[in-house]
């Protein structure tokens, strides 16, 4: 059984009961009136029987028993009935908003008014003069007594709701930040897997590419030894990387690197292995250079070796230049490639490396472009700010 359910079962006994003993009060005959039993036990059971749906329509049965009330004092007292009303305004009070409810407690003080003025012949309760004159003053003490009760429950009620309601809004908000750290740790290790996997196994086969042309050419071991050793280079760098990746993954947590997070520092490495690859690179160096924070050293070194893998990838061995600038506030990198002969002129595409390096620099407040150039190769140029920079 649903609460809703249970509510109305609930309601509908109350009212059930308070029916039976205000008609076994007319029968037996504890009311003495000169209106027929009849009129009287209807008057009574409209009083009490709305009280069964008090929670779905509380200003409805307020107004039904109410009226029903007002017209039953006026020709019989009314024994226990007179309860309806009061459980109708306590309802209404708890339940409906507080206009509706100072209005029904309004109406009811002034009808317990209304019944003191008029004298009225009948007691409220019992047919019986010691009820007469104190009985007005009772019922509107218990009138008040309700609408305060129930004003009070509806507070709490709301006070209680707004707690809810903020606690729910404070684990909505711990559970979206946790999400979004999440995301963010899975672009961080997106962008590492990427460049990692994607640079050396692109070198890889470049370089795999170039030892089985060597080996059909019929050529010696001399001139295939230096690709193969490449091979093996780049594929055990790759397999450290991933390593450590990967350890971070399991971990939940950076572990203590068996090596260094690649940086600017170890450009000319990652030059010799493109140049082994295949790739014709130059680099040059403008300014002096300084100590700059592993996040910039880092973010520099993944620009170049995505931009260069791009090179290989789209270009083949085209004539590539890297260059560092180090300003007095900035570190600008870049990297220029020239168009391959008979290679198609390149377009700027929506690939994962070029989002990659972009979001790298743009988390240290830097800014990447990336396009063609007129001549039909592709520019890549990252500036990125020395000042505030997170180490």
């Amino acid at each position: 059984m649903t609460v809703t359910a249970r509510r109305l079962v609930l309601d509908a006994a109350i009212a059930l009961a308070l029916l039976a003993a205000a008609e076994a009060v007319i029968v037996a005959g504890g009311m003495p009136s000169r209106t027929p039993q009849w009129l009287r036990g209807l008057l009574v059971a409209v009083i009490v029987v709305p009280l069964a749906w008090r929670r779905r329509a509380p200003v409805v049965v307020w107004g039904v028993s109410s009226a029903a009330t007002a017209a039953a004092i006026a020709i019989s007292p009314l024994g226990p009935a007179v309860l309806a009303p009061l459980v109708a305004l306590y309802t209404v009070a708890a339940r409906s908003g507080r206009m509706a409810s100072m209005t029904a407690g309004a109406i009811s003080l002034a009808g317990c008014a209304a019944l003191g003025i008029s004298g009225s012949r009948s007691s409220v309760v019992f047919d019986d003069s010691r009820f007469r004159g104190d009985g007005m003053l009772v019922l509107a003490v218990l009138v008040a007594g309700c609408w305060l009760i129930g004003d009070n429950v509806r507070v709490r009620r709301a006070y209680v709701a707004e707690l809810q309601a903020k606690a729910q809004r404070a684990e909505a908000d711990q559970q979206a930040g946790q999400a979004r750290a999440a995301a963010r740790e899975r672009a961080r290790i997106a962008r590492e897997l990427h460049d990692v996997v994607v640079h050396h196994v692109s070198s890889i086969a470049v370089q795999a590419g170039a030892a089985r042309l060597v080996a059909g050419h019929g050529a010696g071991a001399a001139e295939g030894a230096p690709t193969w050793s490449g091979i093996e280079a780049t594929a055990r760098q790759a397999l450290s990387e991933l390593r450590q990746l990967l350890g971070v993954l399991r971990n939940g947590q950076d572990p203590p690197a068996r090596r260094p997070q690649p940086g600017l520092h170890d450009l000319d490495q990652l030059l010799e292995e493109s140049r082994r690859a295949g790739l014709p690179v130059q680099a040059s160096i403008d300014g002096c250079p300084v100590s700059l924070p592993a996040s910039v050293s880092l973010a520099g070194y993944r620009v170049i070796q995505e931009a260069l893998t791009n090179v290989r990838k789209h270009q083949g061995p085209a004539s590539t230049s890297v260059a560092l600038r180090y300003r007095a506030r900035e570190l600008e990198i870049e990297v220029s490639s020239q168009r391959a002969a008979g290679a198609p002129p390149l377009r700027e595409g929506p690939g994962h490396g070029l989002v990659g390096m972009r979001e790298r620099v743009t988390l240290l407040g830097g800014q990447l472009d990336a396009g063609p150039r007129p001549d039909g190769g592709f520019l890549v140029t990252a500036r990125i700010p020395l000042e505030g920079t997170p180490a």
